[in-house]
């Protein structure tokens, strides 16, 4: 079965679990880690190194769209990172991302 993984850098642990529960109570998605990183990008004319907090989530295809719009009005940056793929997930799995999403 497939399903969607969402990965989103944040500015801090607090926004990054904030977007993942609101995700989840609004069924766009059925899970969420939060991970920290390091991050290094050009920004503004200076090479930027920040400490950063990513956001996977996880949910079915067809919410997709729904979610990246959900993710544009409601995260911080100026330019938010809304990374998705699709990824096989055994059966019993999916079933439950899906029930979770529905």
């Amino acid at each position: 079965m497939l399903i969607t993984l969402f990965y989103i850098p944040n500015p801090d642990e607090e926004t990054a679990s904030s977007l993942g529960n609101l995700a989840i109570e609004n069924k766009l998605a059925a899970c969420s880690n939060v991970f920290p990183i390091n991050s290094i990008f050009p920004w503004k004319d200076a090479i930027q190194n920040n400490s950063e907090f990513v956001l996977i989530l996880k949910t079915i295809l067809s919410k997709k769209s729904g979610l990246v719009k959900f993710i544009e009005d409601n995260h911080p940056y100026e330019l938010p990172c809304i990374i998705n793929w699709d990824v096989e997930v055994n059966d019993t799995y999916g079933a439950w991302i899906e029930r979770n999403v529905s």
